[in-house]
């Protein structure tokens, strides 16, 4: 009881309530002897109504009065700086502690400012400092401080920092245990797991197949929706990838029937969710739940998560640091899973699901355990009775640090102290102008400023960034102006990953003998050590190829020459292969609509409006939009290319024009081994693949007839040049033939001259000329032509190009194109024609470009 307290002893006074201090008034009441320690200028109570006028009621109650004015610990220099800044603080009851900052002292090395041109700079030169105070001078990681304003920048440097090797803790930073995204995604699991198959959103349950416990990545990804749609269209369905992997997850045997390493990844994480929703409908708890997921998840290796995570994060580097937050996150939910059903046994898993991923400010929060040995990352109200060697004060920018915008506008609760004070006094209450609260602001950021400066004992950076978007803060005033030779200092790397780039970049590099002897010699050193990147071995293009054997072996099979991309081979034969070998990750938003607009061109070959749009609504699902907005534009586009192709369907049959073929395939292979100079042997038939051989296959999109003579087609509007040259008036020429590509693009060529060495037009009038196109005299043909839907002008509906008919000599020329092509196509070297193309700008980045940047060991 209180009848035998005798002495009370209270520390950081100065951030006592009114309540608190009520109750010291009342043990003095009871005769109970009261010793309270405080600075009322590192107050950081503001935000709960401490003020300084309260530490000076408490100094009135208490009597008595002793200033402690010898300093035990800091550089003078840190003891002067903070004597300066509390200068500037205004008075507030008790001043009698205060003193004057004295003469100058050479803060040199022991204080520094540092002005960044970015943030990420800014990182960069704090993650420089802290290992230089590390490595050079000793002091310990557990002895250093980073200080910053509020959480969300402690929330940032956290981040930032790690990826740069030094490691961290947050002290009393609390966030929401949802916002480590490993718990995020294995409570999103769960959640599926619960719902019926059909209620599941397609996009999360993506996102969840991607997820550490899914077991997929993108490519794996990409496979499967592949192998899915080709099994669609095998048998005849078209359904879209995005639905048929939603089927499958419903339905796991589905995958059985795919033999490749995703299908079983994905048969497995749909098995885990089939046991989730069975589980919980036995009436598991949330904590059986969760275990049942993280139980069954498997690393990319095969090998059980949790070992493959618990090895890794024994490791060093950024990324062990990344996988222990992220087993720190899972033991917290863990833990939270197991008390939630300890308080409400008999509540089920949702409300549990719905704290973790609805709620910013759950009852359960993930702060980051000390281990020891890391940073300290902290806010200036968390700094409370602590000091360390060494401290970093970030982020310390104008409109930042102070924050002198006014809070409580809305309720006016900044009059709420003022009315407890007069109604306890009994005087009227004081009012309060904006100007003088915006003042009393400044004054409390002032008090978290000297709380932050005050925690260095011996070494205090101060650091900014002044770019366009914003600038060093006023407080920089107190401070040393920034040294220009930091700049320079922090280029050097105080880590092994960066020393080891350094010196491969100055042996690579350098036209100095003996830097470059000094680099390999140090590089040797770091190699011994085992240090990873060092050893040339290691080296991207160092090491030979591991085969320089051709990409096709012509002696053995043929060549295939696609005639869609011939063209892109000559024009980047090193962005050619790399899509040819699957590397090509970019999808123009237009190829899907063009498939479509294709798929009703066949079938329906009289362009009868409402079966083409008939067809487009079919197969509209089967594309993905990123956005709703992005679907509906691109209906509306769709649509206008369907009236446009219709527009030229009718001008067609108003000319007498008679559909013969859609989709027409065709084969035929040109002979490799002969003359260069002379004219390439054609085979066509069943022999025409073979060794020695370029094979050129596709798909006709149209074949059209005309009648003899005739005049001008409707069809040539808009045209360099008139459909009068593809005519003839003799009355016993054959019908008239023409080959129609058709294209959906806005880069298309659109004139005669552009379309004349045309590598798939004169690939479809070689077919025709083989006689491979039922229903299509050879001697009618009178060339081929592109229709344009999306390169429309003015009141024109469609452009046409034509090429004329391949005579010899240009047949000659196209077939040694096509025989070329092949060889290169099945080389072992790939040409990038890096000012032709790979460095052009346009709307897609080629393949090509990240192959054409030098690598450090090239």
């Amino acid at each position: 009881g209180l009848e035998h307290l005798r002495v009370v002893l209270i520390d950081d006074a100065q951030e006592l309530t009114r309540g608190g201090i009520a109750v010291v008034e009342a043990l003095r009441a009871r005769g109970v002897a009261v010793l309270a320690f405080g600075d009322p200028d590192i107050g950081s109570g503001a935000f709960r109504g401490v003020t300084p006028e309260l530490f000076a009621r408490l100094s009135a109650s208490l009597g008595e009065r002793h200033v402690l004015r010898d300093v035990h610990r800091g550089h003078p220099a840190l003891t002067r700086l903070v004597r300066a800044i509390t200068q500037s603080i205004g008075a507030g009851g008790v001043v009698a502690h205060r003193q004057a900052p004295g003469p100058e002292i050479d803060g040199a090395g022991v204080i520094e400012t540092h002005v960044a041109p970015s943030p990420y700079e800014e990182v960069d030169r704090i993650a420089w400092v802290l290992r230089e105070w590390h490595l050079l001078g000793g002091v310990p990681w557990r002895r250093m401080a980073v200080i910053a304003h509020d959480t969300r920048q402690i929330t940032v440097l956290e981040a930032e920092l790690a990826a740069r090797e030094v490691p961290t803790r947050a002290a009393g930073v609390q966030r929401p245990l949802g916002s480590e995204s490993v718990v995020r995604e294995l409570v999103e699991i769960v959640d599926l797991g619960l719902q019926d198959h059909a209620e599941r959103d397609d996009e999360r349950l993506v996102a969840a197949l991607r997820s550490p416990f899914g077991g997929l990545d993108g490519v794996g990804l990409r496979r499967l929706r592949a192998r899915l749609r080709h099994g669609e269209l095998a048998e005849g369905g078209s359904r879209p990838a995005r639905e048929l992997l939603r089927e499958a997850l419903g339905q796991p045997p589905v995958f059985d029937l795919i033999d490749a390493p995703e299908a079983r990844v994905a048969r497995r994480f749909a098995e885990t969710l089939r046991l989730v929703h069975e589980e919980g409908a036995r009436g598991a708890t949330i904590h059986d739940l969760l275990w049942t997921v993280w139980d069954r998840a498997r690393a990319s290796d095969g090998r059980r998560l949790d070992l493959a995570w618990h090895e890794a994060a024994l490791g060093q580097g950024p990324l062990a640091a990344e996988t222990g937050r992220a087993l720190d996150g899972l033991v917290a939910l863990f833990d939270a899973a197991k008390r939630s059903v300890e308080r409400n046994p008999q509540e089920g898993p949702l409300p549990f699901i719905r704290d973790i991923l609805g709620s910013d400010v759950p009852e359960d929060t993930l702060s980051s355990p000390d281990r020891g040995g890391a940073v300290t990352l902290l806010t200036p109200a968390n700094a409370l009775g602590v000091e360390f060697d060494a401290v970093v004060i970030a982020g310390v920018q104008d409109g930042v640090w102070p924050n002198v915008r006014l809070r409580g506008g809305l309720l006016e609760g900044w009059r709420l102290a003022g009315r407890i004070e007069a109604a306890r006094t009994g005087a009227a209450p004081l009012s309060e102008s904006a100007l003088d609260r915006r003042r009393a602001m400044l004054h409390d950021e002032l008090r978290l400023f000297v709380r932050a400066t005050s925690r260095a004992r011996s070494f205090l950076v101060v650091t900014a960034v002044d770019d366009d978007d914003t600038g060093p803060s006023a407080l920089l005033s107190f401070l040393p102006d920034p040294d220009p030779a930091a700049a320079e200092r922090v280029e050097h790397p105080l880590t092994l990953r960066g020393l080891v780039a350094q010196h491969r970049r100055t042996l690579t590099t350098s036209g100095e003998t003996s830097e470059r002897a000094a680099a390999a010699a140090q590089l040797r050193l770091l190699a011994d050590a085992g240090v990873p990147g060092a050893d040339p071995a290691q080296w991207y293009g160092v090491l030979p190829p591991s085969t320089d054997a051709p990409l096709r072996d012509l002696a053995a099979r043929g060549a295939r020459v696609s005639p869609s991309r011939l063209e892109a081979f000559e024009r980047c034969g090193l962005d050619w292969v790399i899509a040819a070998l699957g590397g090509d990750t970019v999808t123009a938003p237009t190829a899907g609509i063009g498939i479509i607009l294709h798929a009703a061109l066949e079938r329906v070959p009289d362009g009868d409006l409402d079966a083409l749009r008939a067809v487009v609504d079919e197969r509209w699902g089967e594309l993905d939009f990123e956005t709703p907005w992005i679907a509906s534009k691109e209906r509306r586009r769709a649509e206008k290319l369907i009236e446009r192709l219709h527009a030229y369907l009718r001008a067609a049959d108003a000319e007498g024009g008679a559909h013969i073929v859609s989709e027409a395939e065709f084969r035929f292979a040109v002979a490799l081994d002969g003359d260069d100079e002379a004219t390439p042997v054609v085979h066509a038939g069943e022999d025409a693949a073979g060794p020695h051989r370029a094979v050129v296959s596709g798909k006709i999109d149209r074949v059209e007839t005309y009648p003899r003579g005739g005049g001008e087609h409707a069809a040539a509007r808009g045209a360099a040049n008139g459909w009068k040259r593809m005519t003839t008036a003799d009355p016993d020429a054959p019908m008239r033939v023409a080959v129609v590509d058709l294209k959906s693009g806005k880069n298309e060529p659109l004139t005669e001259t552009k379309v004349a060495d045309h590598a798939q037009l004169a690939a479809y009038q070689v077919a025709v000329q083989e006689g491979l196109v039922p229903g299509a005299d050879a001697s009618g043909l009178v060339g081929a032509r592109l229709v344009v839907l999306d390169g429309a002008i003015g009141k024109s509906d469609y452009r046409v190009a034509h090429q004329h008919r391949l005579d010899d000599a240009t047949r000659a020329a196209f077939l040694r194109r096509v025989a070329e092509a092949a060889r290169g196509m099945s080389a072992s070297a790939f040409t990038a024609r890096v000012d032709e193309h790979c460095l052009v700008e346009g709307p897609y980045v080629p393949n090509c470009r990240i192959h054409t940047v030098e690598a450090v060991s090239s």
